[in-house]
């Protein structure tokens, strides 16, 4: 079902793009050719006046075909062609496409909002003598706003954070706005270990690693080989497995909310509406808890999960063995059950089996709704530039997805509900938009660019060497594609 929900949306988000060419081209008398959904062979085919309106066999997209289109082609008697028109309305014509795509997103989160409200961006706890705790931020906070910038995100939050400059927090306690200072703090760099097949003990701070110097790149190194951790008065020997280092950074000292431990639908021996107590006497409390569990299942048992913030022990607990007993409050009493390791982790890497922990906020207010929904999309947008001018600074393509990792988000989604569907759909069609208008050859932002050069020196640049040009950026951008398609395919195989 997947497949089937990607190829709709799609072609939806591809025929609102074309339909913004197909609009500006018949408005500056353009005659159209063909308005096509998907390509290859047609199914179905009605034709009007001048324009034939097509359904193709492989539904991956659409196209609008004008007249005179290719800047080489010889104009065919009786058709009006796009280089016939003055440079400036072929500008626009290259430009209604993306309008039209980057529009579509705008409507669609004002539909999200107005239906569901927009995510809050909620605390599950506060570190004890922390930059936060002393402002006297609490958990179950919702922010509202970071230096009077509205935010709908962790991520904007942690930006700011780590920029190191006092924040202003409005949030939302209880129902009422309150407003806090704080001021980030160096907070020292953080370590993550598995290690398996271990014996001695964990004690309170790492003096020396196999009789070196306490450092993340030596670790780094040690992955599946024995180390012997040694805390001055005790010392422990395992296999390191897994390490993880997060560096020193400005932080407050509090964690995000994610999901509550409330399970949302009906999984294994669980029922909807219980609520997790305990995994293996681990109490759990919030997402924070969660996570540990996974990290304690990926150890297994026999192993042990360590986390140090600079050279002290802040939390340790032995892996967990295959079945598990976890306890849950159903209907108002403790009920406990035997789990498999194997079922917990399945349920903890997926989606939508927890009740979030904070409600969307909602607001009744037409103009609220669509000032909060214009400011939803203009953040969105800013992040997408970022990412896609990202792409060619790095040589890592690791955040770029292709249609084949487009499907594996959309199933995700589905699996969620409706406002997540939605907000990916959103998503997809702002960023066909902001990527349409790269000034890239093949791209409507390079037919733009060409277009624009026009209308500055007022002589038209040659077709032969512009449709060469096109021509080159359509192939790179076909092997970008394939590039991108093998990485999702990557991606596939190492789950």
């Amino acid at each position: 079902m997947s497949v089937v929900y990607f190829l709709v949306i799609l072609v939806g988000i591809i025929s609102v793009h074309e339909l913004g060419h197909f609009a500006f081209a018949r408005l500056f008398g353009v005659d159209v050719l063909e308005f096509a959904l998907g390509f290859g062979p047609k199914l179905y085919e009605k034709k009007g006046k001048k324009t034939s309106f097509r359904v193709n066999l492989i539904p991956i997209g659409g196209y609008v075909k004008l007249a005179g289109e290719d800047p080489t082609e010889e104009q065919k008697e009786g058709l009006i062609g796009l280089y016939s028109k003055p440079a400036w309305q072929r500008l626009l014509i290259f430009f209604a496409g993306p309008l039209f795509s980057i529009l579509a997103g705008y409507l669609l989160f004002a539909m999200i909002v107005s239906a569901w409200g927009v995510p809050s961006v909620s605390v599950a706890f506060v570190e004890r003598n922390s930059p936060a705790f002393e402002a006297g931020l609490t958990a179950d906070d919702i922010i509202l706003s970071i230096n009077g910038k509205r935010v709908y995100d962790t991520y904007t939050v942690s930006q700011i954070i780590r920029e190191g400059r006092p924040v202003k927090l409005v949030v939302l306690r209880d129902g009422k706005k309150l407003t806090l200072l704080a001021t980030p703090q160096i907070f020292k760099g953080s370590h993550f270990l598995v290690l398996r097949d271990v014996s001695g003990e964990v004690g309170e701070s790492v003096k020396e690693i196999s009789g070196k110097p306490f450092e993340p790149s030596y670790l780094s190194s040690m992955t599946n080989q024995y180390i012997s951790i040694d805390f001055g008065s005790v010392s422990l020997k395992g296999l390191l497995k897994q390490y993880q280092y997060d560096p020193p950074r400005y932080a407050l000292g509090f964690y995000f909310a994610t999901v509550s431990t409330v399970f949302r639908k009906d999984i294994g021996p669980f029922l909807k509406g219980d609520r997790l107590i305990s995994v293996d006497g681990l109490q759990i409390q919030n997402n924070v808890d969660l996570s540990r569990v996974y990290q304690l299942i990926s150890t297994g048992e026999g192993g042990i999960y360590v986390e140090i913030f600079g050279d002290k022990v802040v939390w340790s607990h032995a892996g967990l063995g295959e079945q598990i007993v976890v306890e849950v409050e159903r209907e108002n009493q403790k009920v406990s059950l035997a789990v498999s390791s194997v079922l917990l982790k399945e349920i903890l890497e997926s989606a939508g089996i927890f009740e979030p922990r904070s409600e969307n906020l909602k607001f009744k207010n037409l103009g609220e709704i669509i000032l909060v929904a214009v400011d939803r999309c203009n953040n969105l947008l800013f992040m997408m530039y970022k990412s896609l001018f990202g792409i060619f600074r790095s040589a890592d393509q690791g955040g770029v997805v292709g249609p084949l990792g487009l499907v594996g988000l959309v199933g995700e989604a589905a699996k969620v509900g409706l406002e997540q569907v939605l907000t990916l759909v959103a998503f997809i069609t702002m960023s066909i938009g902001l990527f349409n208008l790269l000034p890239l050859p093949a791209l409507d932002g390079g037919r733009i660019v060409f277009s624009f050069l026009e209308i500055l020196l007022r002589r038209r640049i040659d077709p032969k060497i512009e449709g060469l040009i096109h021509l080159v950026g359509f192939v790179i951008l076909v092997l970008f594609m394939v590039f991108v398609t093998f990485s999702d395919i990557g991606r596939l195989i190492a789950r």
